[in-house]
Parts: structure tokens; C-alpha cells; sequence
């Protein structure tokens, strides 16, 4: 047997599930994603994407219900984790603080270092929010969403010419890459704002 012949194929349906994810064709990708979920009901990545999707539309009911469902094929899947912690974090902010902590040090992903920016910024912590973000953005630094929190984390510290710089790139990437989950015209205005401040 040679060795590509060994190695493991990504599923078609995946591949364009998450193509069409990435283009902004949510309901095409959603079709795709359930579409191999009749095929493997317990296809996490299938599962993942259902979840993204259900969280970026606010059924959060419904993207729990997923990421449990993840929980039960792999209890220790530390995306799934962090992506619970993260949906019920305004519950009880100082435990999902304390298990957040414990994911990235277990496996310090990008996604958990954004959750835990996101549940100190539910909270006005800018610093730790910051903190937080730039270490999302330090592991993922081409995902336009990271460069935007961190840009917001520094403005809301009043550190204009690194928030500015932030701003910049996320827009850059968003507009690269097509997609992102912010709100870019507030980005702009933002870039607007600041550059006319520190002229």
C-alpha cells in the first residue's frame, strides 16, 4: 500500500459544506452540513458547522442541543467545550471563566482564547478581554474576527493607534477573505473616527 493511499480522505460533502460556509452561502452550506448528517449522524464536523451556523442565526437553544451532541461522541472535544461555555456564560461568568481556563490549558485554541475574550468583555474586564483577544489573534492571525475584537478590546482601553491598526486589518481581512462576523460599515467608521483623532 503506498502512503497516500493510507492517507485519510476529507468527505466531499464536508469539503463543500465548508466551502459554501466560507462564501456566505449559510443555507446551501446548512443543506450540505445535513446531508451527511443523514449519512453519519455523528459527524462532528458536520455537527460543528450545524452549531456555528444555529449560533451566528441566535438559535442558541438549538446550537446547544448540537454541541451536546458533540459532548456525547467526545466528551473532552474542546471546541464544543468552550462553544457551551461560551453560550452559557452570562449564566455564572467566574465558573465558566475557571473551566475556560482549563481548556486552554489543555489545548490552547484560538476559539477558547476568543470565548474567554468575549465573556470578560460581557463583563466591561477590557484589559483581560484584550488579553484574551490577542491571543486569539496571535494563533489565528489571518481570522478577521480575532483582529476586530482585539481592535475593539484596545479602543475601549483608549489605546487609539494600535485599535486603528486592528481595525485596519480586520478590514482587510473581511474584505480579502469576503466574510466576517462583524459589522464592517462599524469597522470603517471606526478607522474614520480614529484616523481623524490622531491626525
Amino acid at each position: 500500500m503506498s502512503a497516500t493511499a493510507a492517507q485519510p480522505r476529507l468527505n466531499p460533502t464536508l469539503s463543500q459544506a465548508y466551502t459554501q460556509l466560507q462564501a456566505g452561502n449559510v443555507d446551501q452550506a446548512r443543506a450540505s452540513y445535513n446531508t451527511l448528517l443523514q449519512a453519519e449522524p455523528l459527524n462532528t464536523d458536520a455537527l460543528l458547522g450545524l452549531a456555528y451556523i444555529a449560533t451566528q442565526e441566535n438559535r442558541s437553544e438549538e446550537a446547544m442541543k448540537l454541541y451536546l451532541r458533540i459532548l456525547q461522541v467526545n466528551p473532552r472535544h474542546a471546541t464544543a467545550q468552550g462553544a457551551m461555555i461560551g453560550l452559557m456564560g452570562r449564566a455564572d461568568p467566574s465558573a465558566s471563566e475557571s473551566r475556560l481556563k482549563q481548556l486552554i490549558a489543555r489545548e490552547p485554541s484560538p476559539f477558547l482564547h476568543f470565548i474567554l475574550g468575549n465573556l470578560y468583555a460581557d463583563q466591561s474586564q477590557w484589559p483581560q478581554a484584550q488579553q484574551s483577544y490577542f491571543q486569539a489573534h496571535h494563533l489565528e492571525p489571518e481570522n478577521p474576527d480575532y483582529a476586530y475584537n482585539l481592535a475593539v478590546g484596545l479602543d475601549q482601553m483608549r489605546q487609539a493607534k494600535p485599535a486603528l491598526n486592528f481595525y485596519r486589518r480586520a478590514e482587510q481581512l473581511a474584505s480579502a477573505q469576503g466574510r466576517s462576523n462583524f459589522n464592517l460599515s462599524h469597522a470603517r467608521e471606526r478607522i474614520r473616527a480614529l484616523s481623524s483623532q490622531l491626525e
